[in-house]
C-alpha cells in the first residue's frame, strides 16, 4: 500500500517546477498569512528542502538562482491542522470496525492532504504504536499525506467512547491483539499507565469523563486528577472529552492542556473563561458535528469530489433539519450556504453567548471535527465547513484561520509547522482568493504543497476511487 502512494505521479501546476527541484523556490502571491502576520505589499516566499527560508519583502532580496514564480490572485496560507478526528474507522464507503487497516489510514491521510491539511490528532481510538510507526514512515519516505498523531485513550475499564464506537474499537483491538483504550478503576492503575508511556515522544493521553446518558460510568474526579498529576509531571499532555461546564472547571483545575468538545451549550461563564485565557487551556468546539448531519451536504461540489457515486446517493437521502421555505430556489451550493445559515441562526442563545465571550477573552480555541467518531462525517471536508461556522458565531477570518494553522500547532506542541517562517515545514495552501474576505476561499484550493513539494490532487482522488472498486 505504501508503494501505491509513492508512486503517485508529480503532476505540478506551476510550470517551472516541473523539472528537476530547484534548490531554492520564490513565490509571490497577492498575500501572504503566515499564521501569525499577514504580508500583502509583494513579499516573497523563500523555501528550500522542504522548508521555509524567510519571507522577503523585494524581489531585489531573493538570492541569486532562486526560481521566481509571481501567483497573480493567489494568497498562501499554511496548511491547516485537525484538532480532534478518529482515523481509519471510515472509508470512503462505509464505517466500522472492518475498514481500520494500514490501507485505510493512508487513505484517509491523503483525503485530509487533498484538503490541504498537513497533520491530525487522532484522539483515543487507534493503537498508538501503530500510528507512530505510520507516522515515522511518511516522514522517512516523504508520502504525500498529512501526518498522523495519536493519543492513549483512558476510561474506566471498558468504557469510554460513545457505545456503537465503542463497540468497534473492540473489535479492532481483538482483531490487531493491543490494547486501544486503557482502563482506570483505581490508583495503581495510573501508576501502571504512566510507567507504560513514559518512554514515548510526544506522548497524549485522552480521558473520557462522560456517563453517555446513565449508559456508562464515569472517570472519578479523584482519578483523573491524579492521572493529570502524574502525566504533566513526565511532561505528558491530557486531553479531556467532558460532559458539562461542572466537568470542564473540575479538569481545568486539575491541570488538563484542552478539552476536546466546548461544550458551550452549558455557558462558559466569566470565570471559567478567564481561567481558561489564563491558563492558555484550549477548547474545541466541535459544533460541526451536529449542524452537518442536519445538511444535505451530499450536493456540495468539496465534498463529491471525494466520494464514489453509491456514497453520494446514499447520502442524497438526508433531508435537511431546517425549514425548506426559509431555503432560496437557486443552486445547491448557495442551498447548501442557507441551510448553514438557518441552522447557525437557530442555535441556542447560550452557544452563541459563550462562543463570543470565549472569542473576547482569547480563550485559545483550535479546529477539530471529530471527524471518523460517527458514519459519515468526512476527514478534511468537515474542517473547511467548521471555519464556516467559526466565521459566522463571530471570528474574524484571520482567527479562524489561526485555530487551524498557528493556534492548533503550538496547543498540539508541533513546533516545526502552523506558521510559515524561518526553519518550519514548508506545508502550505495556494488559494485562488482571498479567505480575509469570504473564509469559504480555504475551500477554492489551487494547490497543496507538503515539504515543498506540492500534491497532485487529482492522482489522489484517483487513488480513492481506485480503492472503492477493489
Amino acid at each position: 500500500m505504501r508503494v501505491a502512494y509513492l508512486l503517485l505521479p508529480a503532476l505540478m501546476l506551476l510550470p517551472s517546477l516541473a523539472n528537476a527541484q530547484p534548490e531554492l523556490i520564490a513565490l509571490q502571491p497577492d498575500r501572504i498569512l503566515s499564521g501569525e502576520k499577514l504580508y500583502e505589499s509583494g513579499e516573497w516566499l523563500l523555501i528550500q528542502e522542504g522548508y521555509v527560508v524567510e519571507v522577503v519583502s523585494t524581489e531585489a532580496e531573493l538570492p541569486p538562482g532562486a526560481d521566481k514564480q509571481r501567483l497573480n490572485g493567489k494568497t498562501i496560507i499554511p496548511a491547516l491542522i485537525d484538532g480532534h478526528a478518529h482515523l481509519g474507522y471510515q472509508s470512503v464507503n462505509s464505517w466500522g470496525a472492518e475498514n481500520y487497516n494500514e490501507a485505510n489510514l493512508l487513505d484517509n491521510l491523503a483525503q485530509y492532504a487533498y484538503y490541504g491539511f498537513s497533520t491530525v490528532f487522532s484522539a483515543g481510538s487507534d493503537p498508538v504504536a501503530l500510528i507512530n510507526e505510520l507516522r515515522a514512515t511518511i516522514d522517512l519516505e516523504s508520502l504525500p499525506v498529512a501526518t498522523p498523531l495519536a493519543a492513549y485513550g483512558v476510561a474506566p475499564t471498558g468504557y469510554g467512547p460513545n457505545n456503537s464506537f465503542l463497540d468497534e474499537i473492540r473489535v479492532v483491538e481483538v482483531e490487531l491483539e493491543t490494547n486501544i483504550l486503557f482502563g482506570i478503576d483505581q490508583p495503581s492503575d495510573i501508576q501502571t499507565l504512566i510507567k507504560a508511556i513514559k518512554p514515548k515522544q510526544d506522548a497524549i493521553i485522552k480521558i473520557w469523563v462522560d456517563d453517555r446518558a446513565g449508559t456508562q460510568p464515569k472517570l472519578g474526579q479523584s482519578l483523573y486528577a491524579e492521572l493529570i498529576s502524574q502525566a504533566n509531571q513526565q511532561g505528558i499532555k491530557v486531553v479531556a472529552h467532558q460532559q458539562d461546564s461542572e466537568d470542564t472547571a473540575r479538569l481545568l483545575q486539575a491541570g488538563v492542556a484542552g478539552f476536546l468538545h466546548g461544550r458551550f451549550e452549558d455557558e462558559i461563564s466569566d470565570d471559567l473563561g478567564r481561567l481558561l485565557a489564563e491558563s492558555n487551556t484550549f477548547i474545541i468546539p466541535n459544533l460541526g458535528l451536529s449542524l452537518l448531519r442536519s445538511m444535505t451536504i451530499s450536493e456540495d461540489p468539496l465534498l463529491y469530489e471525494t466520494l464514489p457515486a453509491p456514497t453520494l446517493s446514499r447520502l442524497s437521502q438526508r433531508v435537511f433539519a431546517g425549514t425548506n421555505d426559509a431555503l432560496s430556489a437557486s443552486g445547491a451550493n448557495n442551498q447548501l450556504e442557507q441551510q448553514l445559515k438557518i441552522l447557525i441562526e437557530n442555535l441556542e442563545p447560550s452557544i452563541r453567548k459563550s462562543f463570543a465571550s470565549a472569542i473576547e477573552r482569547r480563550v485559545p480555541i483550535i479546529l477539530g471535527t471529530d471527524a471518523g467518531a460517527l458514519p459519515d462525517h468526512y476527514f478534511g471536508y468537515t474542517g473547511h465547513k467548521e471555519l464556516e461556522i467559526f466565521v459566522a458565531l463571530g471570528m474574524s477570518p484571520e482567527q479562524a484561520i489561526a485555530t487551524a494553522t498557528s493556534t492548533a500547532a503550538s496547543q498540539l506542541g508541533l513546533n516545526d509547522r502552523g506558521v510559515l517562517e524561518k526553519g518550519r515545514r514548508a506545508d502550505f495552501l495556494i488559494l485562488n482568493s482571498n479567505p480575509l474576505g469570504d473564509i469559504r476561499a480555504t475551500q477554492d484550493i489551487y494547490s497543496v504543497f507538503l515539504l515543498g513539494k506540492e500534491l497532485d490532487r487529482t492522482a489522489i482522488i484517483g487513488k480513492l476511487m481506485q480503492d472503492t472498486r477493489n
